[in-house]
C-alpha cells in the first residue's frame, strides 16, 4: 500500500524540514535508497520526509529523550515558540484546574491547535471562564515517536482554532517489543520536589510479515505535593528585603487571638487558652500560614494507548485506535482566616441576579470569651476547615478507521467518538446559610448574644462535629461532561501533470457533533459559597467541513501550494478559509519558502450556545450616583465639621458621609451570556522564510512570521456599560427599587437630583471586540559531525518576538507593543550540544529568554520605572525581571543491549531564577517562583527490552 520512489537531491526532500533544529541532517545524504511517503503536519498530501512550504519543527524520540522531559507539558513548554498558558501547577484558582494548555505566539491556549495523530482530542470538560482547550496532561509522552509543530497558521488544513500553529502528537507505529521504563526525579535542594513514572510499551505483529500489528502503552505519572513551609527557607533573600511580611506568622491563629480588657482597664489583643507554647509569640497566637500555601500540588495520572493495524489485502488496511486517560490533581488550600480587619466579601446570587456580602464580626459583648462590654475585635484561623481542591478527570477517544488505495489516489475515513468528565470538588469557604445556621447571623447591627456559641453551632478552638463543619464548609464545585463524535475522509494523490512535474492533490470532509455540560454543585448554583461566582453550559451542535489542496510544480524549482477549507458551524455563515505557499530552490543547498493564509475560531459554546457566568466586579464607580453621592457627603462632612467635640451626632454623619461615598466603588454582580450572533475570530498570517545547508550535515532556517487577528471575542468592560447606559436594553443594568434607597431618603433624592436606584448587577454579553496582531523571527540550526571520538552535534530552536500589539477600547486603535513587557519576553531560545561515542551519548542543554520590563500596556501605571521608584522603592535594575537562562545536563549508557540507563540534571549550575517583584507584588508573601527553591533537579531513569 506504501508508495515508494527514487530519493531525488538532498535538499529537495528535506523541504520544510529544515525549519526543525531537530531534524534528521542524514535526509541530506545523497545515496539513492527507496523512501515512504508519509503525512507530515501542514498539508494532507503525503510526500517524502518532510517537503513542503511551510515552516515545521520535527521533535524525534531521540531530541524528547535528551530534554529530559518526563511530560508532555514540560516538552510544550521548551519550545521557542511555546508562550506561557494554564498549566495544572497554578490550577488551584483556575474555572480548569487539574489540566495544562498550549499557547504558540503569545496568542493563548484557543488559538492553539493541539492533534493527535493528525485527528483532534476532545477539549478538557471544564471551561476555564470562557475558554474551552485540549488538556496535553491527558498525553502519553512515552508512547510518541515524535512531534511536529507547525509554526504558521492551519485552518486551510485544520480548521478551527488553529490561528498560532498546529502542535501534533504521532505515536509509534508499528512497533514490535516490550519495553518498560521507570524514573524518577527529585530536587537535590529539597528533596520534597519529586516525581516517578513507570511505563510499559509492548508492539506484536509484523504489518509485511503477518500483516497485522498491534501497540499498547501504559504510562503511570506520580507527583509529590509540597507547601512552601517545608522549602521557603531557601528562598531568595530578595523577597524578604521587599516585604517585612515576608516569611512571618500571622495573628489569624487557632484558637484565636480576642480584644480583651486588662487589669488597666485598656483593650488590648490577646491569646485564648489552649494556644500552644510554640505559637505563642510576642504575646500573641500565631500560626504559620506556609504549612497550607502550596508550592506544588499532588498529581497522579494513568494513561492507556491501544492501537491496531490489520492489512486486509495489498491495497486495503484496517486501524483503531483507543486513548484513555484518568487525572486526578489534589490542591491544598489555604484554612481561612477570620477577624474584622478582613473586611467585606461581595459576590453574586445567581437566583436573583443580586448582590451578596459577607463581612467579618467580632464576638458579641454577651460570649463568654469577651470582657470588654460591647463587640470585640476576633481573629481566628478556621483550621478543622479542611480546604482543598480535588479534580478528577476521565478523558477518552476511540476511533477505527479504513484506508487503501483507489487507482492513483490513497484514500482514508475514520470514525470515532471521544469526550471526557471532570468532577472537581471543593472545600473550605464559609456557606453562607450554614454560617448563619451554626455560628449566626452576621448582617445585624447588633450580634445575637449567641453569635459563635449556639448550642449546637461551632465552637471557637474545639473539636466540631462533622455534621456542623459540613454545614459551615459544604464540599461545592463542578461536574462537566464533553462528548465529540466524527466520521472524516480523505483522498490523495496525483492528478495530472504540468510539464515541471505531477499534480499532487488533497480533498476530504469531516463531520462532527459536539455536547457540553458543565454543572455547579454544592452550594455554587444558587450562589451559598461566599465569595464564589459560577459558570453554567449546557449545549450542543453539529458542523463539518470540506477542504481541497493541490501542489502545483510551476517550473523544476518553483512549486505553488493552494489550499482551501470551506467550516460551517450553526450561528453564521459558512467560513473559508484560504492558503498559498510558494516553495522555490534554486540550488540543492539553498531554498526559499512563504505564506499567505487566513485562520479563524469559531465561537466555542461556553460563548454562543446557552450557557452562563455569574461572577462579581468590585471598586465600581457608578456614574449616575457617584457625583451625587460625593457632593452628599461633602455636605454630611460639612455638618459633623460645624458641630463641637463630643456632639454624638458628629461621628453619627461622618460614618454616614463614608457609606455615602461608597457609591463610587461599589461591588457590583456581574452576568455574563453567551451570544448566539457572535462571528468567528479571524486572522490573517504570512511568513517568508529561507533554508540552507552549506556543507554536509549542517541546515540552517530562518523565517518571518507576522499573525494579526481580529473579531476576538470578549466582554465590554462593567465601566464601559454604565457609561452607555442609557442607550441599553432595560435590565442589562439592574438597580435597587429608588423609593427604598438605602442612601438617599426622599429629601436627599430631590436634593442631589439622584433618579437612579442603587447599582446592583450588570449583565454583558460575549461580542466581537478586539483584536491583536505580532510578528517576529523564527531561527533553528543543526548540524553534526563525525570524529574518531564520536559524534558531536548541535541544535538551536530560537523566537524572536518584535511586536506584540493589544486593541485598546479606549485608544480606538493599538496599545503599546508589548514584546519586552512583562510576561512576554522578545528572545527565546533552546540550544542542545551533543556528543555520543560507543554506549555513552551526552547533552548539554542552554535555555535562555531575555530581561523584561515590568510594567504592562499604556492604561496601566503600576510597575512602571516612576511607579517603582517613587511607590515601591525599586531601582532601574529592581524595576525589571532579569534574563533567565538554565544549563541542563543529560546522559545515557547502554551497559548491555537491552539495558538503557540515563541521568538528567535540570539547572546544573543551581542557577536562581530572576527575582520577580511584580508576580510577588507589594506585602507579598509566597514566592512567585517555585523554581528558586527547587534548585537543581535529578531525573534516574532506566529502560528495559523485554524482547
Amino acid at each position: 500500500m506504501s508508495r515508494t520512489f527514487k530519493r531525488q537531491s538532498p535538499l529537495a526532500l528535506t523541504g520544510i524540514a529544515f525549519a526543525s533544529a531537530l531534524t534528521c541532517s542524514t535526509a541530506f545524504a545523497a545515496e539513492t535508497q527507496s523512501l515512504e511517503r508519509v503525512e507530515i503536519i501542514g498539508s494532507h498530501i503525503k510526500r517524502v520526509d518532510a517537503e513542503g512550504a511551510s515552516p515545521v519543527a520535527v521533535f524525534r524520540r531521540e531530541d524528547i529523550a535528551k530534554s529530559g522531559v518526563a511530560t508532555v507539558r514540560q516538552l510544550v513548554e521548551q519550545l521557542a515558540a511555546s508562550t506561557g498558558s494554564l498549566s495544572d501547577l497554578g490550577g488551584s484558582n483556575s474555572f480548569a484546574g487539574g489540566a495544562s494548555s498550549a499557547s504558540l505566539r503569545n496568542l493563548g491556549k484557543q488559538s492553539t491547535l493541539v492533534l493527535l495523530n493528525f485527528r483532534r482530542v476532545a477539549s478538557y470538560p471544564l471551561a476555564d471562564y470562557n475558554q474551552t482547550f485540549t488538556n496535553i496532561d491527558s498525553l502519553p509522552v512515552e508512547a510518541i515517536e515524535r512531534v511536529e509543530v507547525l509554526k504558521s497558521g492551519g485552518s486551510s488544513i485544520y480548521g478551527s482554532d488553529a490561528v498560532a500553529g498546529v502542535i501534533n502528537i504521532v505515536t509509534r507505529r508499528d512497533f514490535q517489543g516490550l519495553i518498560g521504563k521507570v524514573n524518577r526525579e527529585a530536587s537535590l535542594l529539597n528533596s520534597q520536589f519529586n516525581d516517578k513514572g513507570l511505563t510499559l510499551t509492548g508492539g506484536y505483529g509484523d504489518l509485511a510479515r503477518d500483516r497485522f500489528n498491534v501497540l499498547a502503552n501504559v504510562d503511570l505519572y506520580k507527583r509529590n505535593g509540597v507547601m512552601w513551609n517545608e522549602v521557603v527557607g531557601d528562598s531568595n533573600p530578595a523577597y524578604a528585603a521587599f516585604s517585612t511580611g515576608f516569611g512571618t506568622p500571622s495573628t489569624y491563629a487557632y484558637p484565636g487571638n480576642v480584644m480583651s480588657k486588662g487589669s488597666n482597664g485598656k483593650n488590648a489583643l490577646k491569646p485564648l487558652a489552649g494556644c500552644t507554647e510554640a505559637n505563642l509569640i510576642g504575646g500573641l497566637c500565631q500560626y504559620d500560614r506556609y504549612e497550607r500555601f502550596e508550592a506544588t500540588p499532588k498529581a497522579e495520572r494513568v494513561t492507556a494507548l491501544v492501537s491496531g493495524k490489520l492489512q486486509i489485502n495489498e491495497e486495503l488496511q484496517a486501524y483503531s485506535e483507543v486513548l484513555f486517560s484518568t487525572t486526578k490533581t489534589h490542591y491544598e488550600s489555604a484554612y481561612n482566616a477570620y477577624g474584622t480587619a478582613l473586611g467585606t466579601t461581595v459576590w453574586g446570587d445567581p437566583q436573583t441576579n443580586g448582590l451578596k456580602s459577607f463581612s467579618n464580626r467580632g464576638l458579641p459583648a454577651e460570649h463568654p470569651l469577651n470582657n470588654t462590654g460591647a463587640e470585640a475585635e476576633f481573629r481566628y484561623r478556621f483550621s478543622d476547615s479542611d480546604a482543598h481542591k480535588l479534580v478528577k478527570t476521565d478523558q477518552y477517544r476511540v476511533l477505527a478507521g479504513l484506508k487503501g488505495v483507489w487507482g492513483a489516489f490513497d484514500w482514508d475515513t475514520a470514525a470515532g467518538v471521544m469526550g471526557g468528565k471532570t468532577t472537581m470538588d471543593q472545600r473550605g469557604a464559609f456557606s453562607e446559610s450554614g454560617f448563619k445556621e451554626v455560628i449566626g447571623d452576621y448582617t445585624k447591627t447588633k450580634l445575637d448574644a449567641d453569635f459563635f456559641n449556639k448550642a449546637n453551632g461551632y465552637k471557637i478552638g474545639q473539636v466540631n462535629s462533622a455534621a456542623v463543619l459540613a454545614k459551615l464548609f459544604p464540599t461545592y464545585g463542578y461536574d462537566a461532561e464533553v462528548k465529540q463524535y466524527f466520521i472524516d475522509g480523505k483522498l490523495s494523490g496525483e492528478y495530472g501533470s504540468l510539464p515541471a512535474g505531477a499534480i499532487n492533490v488533497a480533498t476530504g470532509f469531516e463531520v462532527r457533533r459536539e455536547e457540553v455540560q458543565i454543572t455547579p454543585t454544592g452550594g455554587l448554583e444558587r450562589g451559598d459559597i461566599v465569595g464564589f461566582g459560577s459558570v453554567r453550559s449546557n449545549a450542543s451542535r453539529n458542523y463539518g467541513a470540506v477542504f481541497l489542496e493541490g501542489n502545483l510544480p510551476i517550473f523544476k524549482s518553483l512549486e505553488l501550494q493552494a489550499a482551501g477549507r470551506v467550516d460551517k458551524f450553526p450561528g453564521f455563515g459558512a467560513h473559508f478559509s484560504p492558503k498559498l505557499a510558494l516553495r522555490f530552490q534554486p540550488s540543492k543547498e539553498l531554498l526559499f519558502r512563504g505564506t499567505l493564509e487566513t485562520g479563524f475560531r469559531a465561537p466555542n459554546l461556553t460563548e454562543n450556545a446557552p450557557s452562563t457566568k455569574f461572577a462579581f466586579n468590585n471598586g465600581i464607580s457608578d456614574p449616575k450616583r457617584c457625583k451625587k453621592a460625593t457632593n452628599y457627603a461633602d455636605d454630611l462632612k460639612a455638618q459633623a465639621a460645624a458641630l463641637p467635640a463630643g456632639n454624638p451626632d458628629k461621628q453619627l454623619l461622618t460614618a454616614q458621609a463614608d457609606n455615602v461615598v461608597g457609591e463610587c466603588s461599589r461591588g457590583v454582580a456581574s452576568i455574563v451570556s453567551y451570544n448566539p450572533s457572535l462571528k468567528p475570530e479571524t486572522s490573517r498570517t504570512a511568513t517568508l522564510g529561507l533554508a540552507f545547508s552549506p556543507v554536509k550535515d549542517l541546515s540552517a532556517t530562518i523565517d518571518y512570521w507576522r499573525i494579526e487577528r481580529k473579531d476576538e471575542i470578549g466582554l465590554k468592560s462593567v465601566n464601559d456599560l454604565l457609561n452607555i447606559e442609557d442607550t441599553l436594553t432595560p435590565g442589562v443594568i439592574g438597580r435597587a427599587d429608588l423609593a427604598n434607597d438605602q442612601i438617599f431618603d426622599a429629601a436627599a433624592r430631590a436634593k442631589y437630583g439622584v433618579t437612579a436606584g442603587r447599582l446592583l448587577s450588570v449583565t454583558s454579553t460575549f461580542e466581537n471586540l478586539f483584536r491583536t496582531k505580532t510578528s517576529g523571527w523564527d531561527v533553528t540550526v543543526k548540524g553534526q559531525v563525525a570524529t574518531e571520538v564520536g559524534k558531536f552535534g548541535a541544535d538551536l530552536d530560537l523566537t524572536y518576538t518584535t511586536d506584540l500589539y493589544y486593541w485598546s477600547a479606549a485608544r480606538k486603535g493599538y496599545g503599546d507593543n508589548m514584546a519586552g513587557r512583562y510576561g512576554t519576553p522578545r528572545w527565546k531560545s533552546k540550544l542542545t550540544l551533543s556528543h555520543s561515542v560507543g554506549s555513552v551519548a551526552q547533552a548539554l542543554t542552554f535555555h535562555y529568554q531575555n530581561s523584561t520590563a515590568l510594567n504592562g500596556d499604556f492604561n496601566a501605571p503600576a510597575w512602571t520605572p516612576d511607579d517603582c521608584a517613587s511607590t515601591k522603592k525599586l531601582n532601574a535594575d529592581q524595576c525589571r525581571y532579569g534574563a533567565y537562562s538554565r544549563l541542563d545536563y543529560n546522559v545515557s549508557y547502554n551497559p548491555i543491549k537491552a539495558l538503557k540507563l540515563s541521568a538528567n540534571v535540570r539547572n546544573i549550575l543551581g542557577t536562581r531564577a530572576p527575582v520577580d517583584y511584580r508576580g510577588f507584588g507589594v506585602g507579598g508573601v509566597i514566592p512567585p517562583e517555585r523554581e528558586d527553591v527547587q534548585g537543581r533537579m535529578l531525573r534516574l531513569a532506566a529502560e528495559y527490552t523485554f524482547w
